[in-house]
């Protein structure tokens, strides 16, 4: 791959002063999945995936699987099989890919601090959900709270209740404010999706009066995948996931950048970067008995400011 980078991803790469970085680090961009990674998608019990609706807003969902629910046949695509999904099937990830069948996914195994990305386009075989490949890459362990993840040996899985609205409430807002991990969905001018990760120590994310969400953006691997998705598309997709509660809370709305800010405050919240950006939810979307999965935390990542 020659380009790996398109145009609001170079502009926020200037804007960072890190254009020569990202040059060396964006070799790491394939059109394949590296052979090292297949048995590392394969065992995963989930994928974090992006997709955009009918309105042209951007989702980020989770998806949890029983043994064999990610198939990885080869370089070239990775397989979702729905059959196996144990996770609430109410997820518009599902008609989503019908309308609009760019996706991104998302591939984390938290004890080992390990991720790994795979967008591309989603065609529905029966059952199965085939991602055919566009980009796949690993990413830093930065900023991954360790976590082992426990499921079930049996048990029923319990019907969903989705609760829906436009401004986030007061649950919303305390939930978004103690978190230290969630899960972003961005989408290129082009449509090209993709999905990441962002942690950091609880409360990390400033929850402003008027309900806007102030994000610091750390030290990283200076590609600017999502911030420069929101550059040139600011429709943003988050997710908070309770495992505990088996909980889901998806967010949608508009992205901002808010750079060079120099304050001492912001400079030690922003690991020194000085870089925040911005989002204001339109639409969310919180769903019970989301799934069965018992996040068992271990410690929170080094990396942290």
């Amino acid at each position: 791959m020659e380009n790996v980078f398109h145009k609001g991803e170079e502009a926020v790469q200037k804007l960072a002063g890190e254009e020569k970085m990202a040059k060396r680090v964006g070799r790491g961009i394939q059109g394949g999945i590296l052979l090292g990674a297949i048995e590392f998608i394969a065992r995963q019990p989930m994928a974090y995936v992006a997709s955009a609706d009918a309105d042209g807003r951007v989702w980020a969902s989770l998806l949890v699987g029983r043994p064999g629910f990610i198939e990885v046949p080869g370089t070239t695509g990775v397989i979702l099989h729905e059959d196996k999904i144990i996770s609430a099937k109410t997820d518009l990830f599902f008609d989503n890919i019908n309308r609009h069948p760019e996706v991104g996914s998302l591939y984390i195994e938290p004890i080992l601090r390990a991720r790994y990305r795979v967008n591309g386009k989603a065609v529905r075989h029966g059952s199965e959900i085939r991602i055919g490949v566009k980009e796949a890459y690993g990413n830093c362990p930065k900023y991954i709270q360790a976590s082992v993840l426990e499921f079930p040996e049996s048990g029923e899985i319990l019907a969903p209740k989705v609760h829906q609205g436009n401004a986030l409430g007061e649950a919303e807002k305390m939930w978004i404010a103690k978190a230290h991990t969630f899960y972003l969905a961005t989408r290129s001018l082009g449509g090209h999706m993709d999905a990441s990760h962002r942690g950091g120590n609880e409360g990390f994310i400033e929850v402003l009066h008027d309900g806007t969400l102030r994000i610091p953006d750390y030290p990283g691997n200076s590609m600017f995948n999502s911030l420069g998705n929101i550059h040139e598309n600011p429709n943003t997709g988050l997710l908070f996931v309770d495992h505990e509660k088996g909980e889901t809370l998806q967010l949608s709305g508009k992205g901002s950048l808010q750079f060079d800010q120099q304050s001492k405050s912001d400079q030690e919240k922003t690991g020194a970067t000085g870089r925040f950006w911005l989002f204001r939810t339109e639409r969310w979307i919180r769903t019970e008995n989301h799934h069965q999965a018992n996040w068992k935390f271990v410690d929170f990542s080094p990396f942290n400011p």
